[in-house]
């Protein structure tokens, strides 16, 4: 089981059904996760939660859609296509999770 960043790619590959053959997977897993980390926090926290993972999934498949559709921001036949944009804001929100300004303060 390789693991690429947060993830291992048989993991992956359970996950996401129309992953891409090796060695396209781990290059994508591996750009993603270079994307991810740019993101995240500075610090990490140690151990990495689980989240990390599922925002490099998110990422790998947005990039992914994004260069089998494209331009386009969305992939699949006609009625049945799917965005590929907001892969990539799921992907953000699970690295920096927003917190209400009043958190705390009720």
């Amino acid at each position: 089981m390789p693991t690429v960043g947060w993830v291992d790619t048989e993991d992956i590959t359970d996950r996401w059904l129309d992953a891409p053959e090796e060695p396209e997977l781990s290059e994508l897993l591996e750009i993603a996760h270079d994307v991810c980390s740019a993101y995240a926090p500075a610090k990490l926290p140690s151990p990495v939660p689980a989240r990390y993972g599922k925002a490099q999934l998110l990422q790998a498949q947005h990039i992914y859609a994004r260069a089998k559709s494209g331009n386009g921001d969305s992939i699949g036949p006609d009625g049945y296509q799917i965005s590929t944009y907001p892969l990539v804001l799921e992907a953000r929100s699970l690295l920096r999770p927003k917190r209400s300004p009043l958190a705390g303060l009720l």
